[in-house]
């Protein structure tokens, strides 16, 4: 029977074996850091999207993203209701520059404010929706709970907030009930409103002309059966260069997109995740090495005995695999503790998806691989003679 030395040579001493993984356990919460914040910026840029419940989407060819004011006439949510296959169309009006929030006691500030018709079911939450249905007059809103802390709206009593005082573009507004959304790289918190409250609070969002006539974003849903494709080629054809019509998926990756090359922020973050795995490496390379020096003798006897490098070499491998995993595992367990806090703190959207954590173990496997050919040259270096004289 084999024994299984490289485990039984890293739990040899629990208190040792403890602090090992606390050191490798800190590199993994590091790397999931790193990678929390960089999927998380990107998901939460596109949490308005992935809420509402469309199968295709019209927009302005002009708008290169979500956040960027450039609208397209109404007539083209009339026109796109004649398509073959087309079951309904939801138009949305997103508003931020004109957009100016006050709670009493706390200072004016921007954000952003969705329009929907309150009986379109435009969200693919049900409750969501329900919450929409409430907005049976024109001042009413619905507050974003993962708003920043800085607008003051209540999060915990409802009754509170519906009997806080507040504007909205210089007119008051009743915080009616709250939806779940979260901030992202442009918006620090979210209102959503009925048309009516759009022409309530954004009469000149249009210039002269009615504000409901510029629509920010057309919702498309399509009868059962429906060739998505075919359906998305004739509505282009209908609507001509003006219109651009995008599916759900394609909207949310090119807006994804957007943020990852026009920015610096996905280098930032992934330079971040390395510098996180490089920690990883010395720290485990430390502690191989230092445990090779403590028992340089018997692996001398070892070598003496005849075993070769590919022996040395596949011992430490192993040792440098069970360190890793022995932080790796607690490592995931707290990150998972650090997302949900940094989510409520930051309103970021932060999830530890299995995706996620295959890449943290992908890395945390080449950490455990590169310090391990790193600490093993000790060995082959070493000279049983020498150390017997």
């Amino acid at each position: 029977m084999r024994v299984p030395l490289a485990w039984l040579n890293v739990r040899s001493n629990l208190g040792r074996m403890l602090l090992n993984a606390l050191g490798i356990g800190f590199a993994v919460v590091l790397m999931f850091t790193q990678i929390g914040f960089l999927f998380g910026l990107f998901d939460s840029a596109v949490e308005v999207l992935r809420l509402i419940d469309a199968d295709l989407v019209i927009l302005s060819p002009a708008r290169y993203t979500v956040p960027s004011e450039q609208r397209f006439d109404y007539g083209a949510i009339d026109r796109a209701k004649g398509i073959p296959g087309v079951s309904q169309v939801i138009p949305l009006y997103i508003d931020r520059s004109l957009a100016i929030a006050r709670v009493q006691g706390h200072v004016s500030r921007s954000i952003r404010v969705i329009g929907v018709p309150i009986d379109a079911k435009a969200f693919v939450d049900p409750k969501m929706n329900l919450r929409c249905e409430g907005l049976i007059d024109a001042r009413m809103a619905l507050v974003d709970r993962r708003s920043k802390e800085t607008y003051g709206f209540e999060k915990k009593d409802l009754e509170k907030l519906r009997n806080q005082s507040a504007e909205l573009s210089g007119q008051s507004v009743f915080l009616h009930d709250w939806v779940t959304i979260g901030t992202d790289f442009v918006y620090d918190g979210t209102l959503i409103i009925s048309e009516a409250g759009v022409e309530r609070f954004f009469p000149s969002r249009n210039g002269n002309r009615a504000p409901l006539a510029a629509v920010d974003l057309g919702l498309i849903r399509l009868e059962p059966g429906a060739n998505l494709r075919e359906v998305q080629d004739g509505l282009q054809a209908r609507l001509g260069s003006g219109i651009e019509v995008l599916t759900h998926r394609d909207l949310v990756d090119r807006e994804i997109g957007f943020w990852a090359r026009s920015t610096p922020i996905g280098i930032i973050f992934s330079i971040g995740t390395i510098m996180g795995m490089l920690i990883g490496v010395i720290i485990c390379y430390q502690i191989l090495f230092t445990d090779i020096q403590d028992h340089l003798p018997e692996y001398a006897t070892l070598k003496a005995m005849g075993y070769g490098p590919g022996y040395f070499l596949q011992f430490v491998m192993a040792q440098a695999f069970y360190l890793c995993m022995s932080g790796f595992i607690p490592g995931c367990i707290v990150s998972w503790f650090l997302y949900q806090w940094l989510s409520d703190w930051t309103g970021l959207v932060m999830r530890l998806q299995a995706d996620r954590i295959a890449i943290v173990g992908c890395l945390t496997l080449v950490m455990s691989l590169a310090s391990g050919l790193l600490a093993v040259r000790k060995l082959w270096r070493t000279d049983p003679a020498a150390l017997f004289k």
